[in-house]
């Protein structure tokens, strides 16, 4: 009778619990749908040419530092190769992008927001057909997110993180690192952040010990060789420079007159990265060599330096497309959109790349190689909803710009709105469309580069929402605050007798 009893109260617990998120619960329902979608349409995976194929071919080769290629995804790679089929990959990454989407929700609710609003906040991660593309992408951008925004998460989900909270976010922003390095200076301002909280110097010290021993091993790892993680990742910002140059008109050194372009300025690609991939033959392979990085280097200080409106201009232009929807960039950037678009069809092997840009279609196997089939699969019903959906879902500029313009409404609203809300609105927006912008000012624009931006930016919206609506909050904080001390005085008062 008893045991019975137990199990009825369990099964009632259950059904309270998925009425009262039934919202959240239908919503990742349908994301699932759509997952298993791209899975029906699109076997086994999507490649990226350059990238996908540089990743797997690292897992045959002994662990040797990559030039320009980090080792994170790698470790993903390897730990799923013995299902020997690159659709494991994809679902991983499908079901990573889910979970991010529920502990989003997670991490708001126990921070007090509306559900209403924490429902909200997780439609972006659910349904923004990049992060679905992306998750069927053998590469490392949608790891990175989920690493990169559980990182920020583990310190923000209590009002005062702990020693634990900030062992954990440590840890975590050092494995986004080794997956991205662009994470680092993230990895720097959530050390500033628990600084400006005052949460004392154990959570501070077990922060920066969780980042640096990773960091550490991985630098000794590499030693003097070339690598994303050493000098040679400073060499991203010669194509950002090498754009604008102007070297009729600045002052180079001789040396640094190498790294010039051959084209005159009108008639340079529009966009970084095609300029770096494609520098001048005279350097070759020359640039991954320590001489190399550093002349490179000192040539786009040099530009930068010299010609500051230009290298703002740029950088502005291209940022801008990370919040503003639909800004066109150029003729250069429209093969990059397509294939950031799911397809109605995979590519075919007759077709060149710079014609026919959908992404083109992984081999069944676990091979570093594309499948580039001759007569590609044909379009199905399947394909060209996806394809449909693909191609009007892209939300990830009006959420990075909501967050944005939420935040000041924030600051601006002063006392008004909790100060734990406006300082964690601040961090959100710095470490999330702070670093979508920080990549286009060091390299170049591409929109998977603000990623790792819309969970944080869609997390900013819901916080600062709720301080701006639901104005009782900053009392509730403050009850809390006032119980919390009382608690401690109480404690310290038991102790003493």
């Amino acid at each position: 009778m008893k045991r019975t009893a137990r199990v009825q109260e369990r099964q009632s617990h259950r059904m309270t619990l998925l009425r009262r998120h039934l919202p959240i619960v239908i919503l990742l329902a349908a994301g699932v749908a759509l997952r298993v979608a791209y899975l029906m349409a699109y076997q086994p995976a999507f490649w990226f040419h350059g990238d996908s194929g540089a990743y797997l071919l690292m897992l045959d080769q002994p662990l040797e530092p990559h030039p320009n290629r980090p080792l994170g995804y790698v470790l993903l790679l390897a730990a799923l190769e013995p299902t020997r089929t690159l659709a494991a990959v994809a679902g991983v990454q499908h079901l990573l992008s889910l979970l991010l989407a529920v502990g989003l929700y997670a991490l708001l609710l126990h921070r007090g927001v509306a559900q209403w609003l924490a429902t909200l906040a997780a439609v972006p991660v659910i349904f923004d057909s990049l992060v679905l593309t992306m998750g069927h992408y053998l590469l490392p951008d949608l790891l990175f997110m989920v690493l990169f925004a559980t990182a920020v998460g583990a310190l923000l989900w209590s009002p005062r993180p702990g020693l634990v909270a900030a062992i954990v976010s440590g840890g975590l922003i050092a494995l986004a690192w080794v997956t991205k390095p662009t994470a680092l200076p993230v990895a720097l301002l959530l050390a500033i952040y628990l600084v400006v909280r005052r949460v004392g110097w154990r959570p501070v010290v077990g922060y920066l010990v969780a980042f640096a021993v990773p960091y550490v091993l991985v630098m000794v790892w590499v030693g003097d060789r070339q690598s994303v993680y050493g000098a040679q990742s400073g060499t991203a910002l010669y194509g950002r420079a090498a754009m604008i140059a102007d070297c009729d008109r600045i002052e180079l050194t001789d040396e640094e007159r190498i790294a010039c372009p051959d084209q005159q300025l009108g008639q340079r690609w529009d966009r970084a990265d095609a300029f770096f991939w494609r520098r001048p033959d005279r350097l070759g392979n020359w640039v991954y060599t320590d001489e190399g990085t550093r002349v490179l280097t000192s040539f786009s200080r040099s530009v930068i330096r010299q010609q500051p409106g230009d290298y703002l201009a740029t950088v502005g232009k291209e940022s801008a497309a990370h919040f503003v929807p639909g800004l066109y960039l150029g003729p250069m950037n429209d093969c990059l959109r397509q294939r950031l678009v799911p397809p109605a069809r995979f590519r075919s092997a007759e077709v060149r790349v710079e014609d026919h840009c959908p992404p083109a279609q992984a081999s069944a196997a676990y091979h570093p190689q594309v499948a580039e089939p001759a007569v590609a699969p044909p379009a199905t019903t399947l394909s060209r909803a996806l394809h449909w959906y693909g191609t009007w879902t892209r939300g990830i500029p009006v959420v990075l710009s909501l967050a944005v313009l939420l935040t000041i409404a924030a600051l601006v609203a002063g006392r008004r709105v909790a100060g734990w809300i406006r300082l964690d609105t601040v961090l959100l927006v710095l470490a999330g469309p702070g670093l979508a912008v920080f990549t286009v000012a060091i390299g170049m624009y591409e929109p998977r580069y603000a990623l790792p931006a819309l969970p944080l930016a869609a997390a900013t919206v819901a916080l600062a929402a709720q301080g701006l609506i639901h104005r009782d909050v900053q009392g509730a904080t403050a009850t809390a605050d006032q119980t919390d001390h009382a608690d401690h005085a109480d404690h310290a008062d038991r102790e003493t007798r």
